[in-house]
């Protein structure tokens, strides 16, 4: 059996005591027993920056989102050349709907480790909300110069080029990620505002088949038949976006309306 109740140490004045109690505590599925451990050590001894990295991961996973982002804050200033905090702060920032801090902390990471696309793309990611298309765009082509594989980043410059109003761009753009059902979705969405519904209809399709438990691409699948007065199969497209997700009113709003058209 695994720990249980109130985490002890034989000496709470022991750091490294505290730690290994941490570590029993995760394997034991206790996540706060673990982070109260760690939040022992560091209050007696400056900690590793992995430990400090623990507090953030656990504080979240436990919904102490104070906590979490209080710990990013001093490790950042603990291990100043340790990207992982400026980046979580980010991301917690974006959680919140704070874009602009968002990517104000990204931009600190991505100066500690210029060469990670994973940074960049967040960047492009973070600036799309922000509303800075032109930037993301940016973000996306220095993710893709370090990347050219790294979809993500295909994704956001998509997204930054919709807004841009440049749909085609977007859509050539995508072709390179292609293999990957995210883009083939996004492709479908662009493809139905461009309105050329069969290859909108088709792209859905394909990624609806290599992701079938994605409502998304159901909707999309639906809304391709439904431009192409394909009625009976925009409904059993509808259908099964509601099945996957029955709490999306629109799709709802769609089957009934494509229900009707079929009458």
């Amino acid at each position: 059996m695994g720990p249980s109740g109130k985490p002890r140490v034989s000496d709470p004045k022991d750091p490294v005591l505290w730690c290994k109690e941490a570590s029993s505590r995760l394997e034991a599925g206790d996540d706060k027993g673990a982070l109260f451990c760690y939040m022992e050590a560091v209050k007696i001894r400056q900690q590793s920056a992995d430990v400090w990295f623990n507090i953030v991961s656990l504080g979240e996973k436990c919904g102490e989102r104070a906590t979490a982002f209080a710990a990013t804050v001093t490790a950042e200033k603990l291990y100043p050349n340790d990207y992982r905090f400026p980046a979580e702060q980010a991301r917690m920032f974006a959680g919140e709907k704070k874009y602009a801090k968002a990517v104000e902390a990204i931009e600190r990471a991505a100066a500690i480790n210029p060469y990670a696309p994973v940074l960049l793309s967040n960047k492009a990611g973070y600036l799309l909300f922000a509303g800075g298309n032109e930037k993301a765009v940016d973000a996306a082509d220095a993710a893709l110069a370090i990347d050219p594989a790294y979809v993500p980043a295909y994704l956001h410059k998509a997204h930054a080029l919709v807004n841009l109003g440049k749909l085609k761009e977007a859509d050539e753009l995508l072709e390179a990620a292609a293999s990957d059902p995210r883009a083939r979705k996004m492709q479908a969405n662009i493809c139905i505002r461009m309105q050329e519904f069969t290859r909108a209809r088709d792209k859905a399709a394909s990624a609806a088949d290599e992701n079938p438990e994605d409502d998304e691409a159901w909707s999309l699948l639906g809304a391709s038949y439904a431009y192409l007065e394909e009625f009976e199969n925009a409904a059993d497209a509808f259908g099964q976006a509601v099945r996957l997700n029955p709490k999306e009113k629109s799709y709802r709003a769609n089957l009934a309306a494509v229900k009707r058209e079929k009458r």
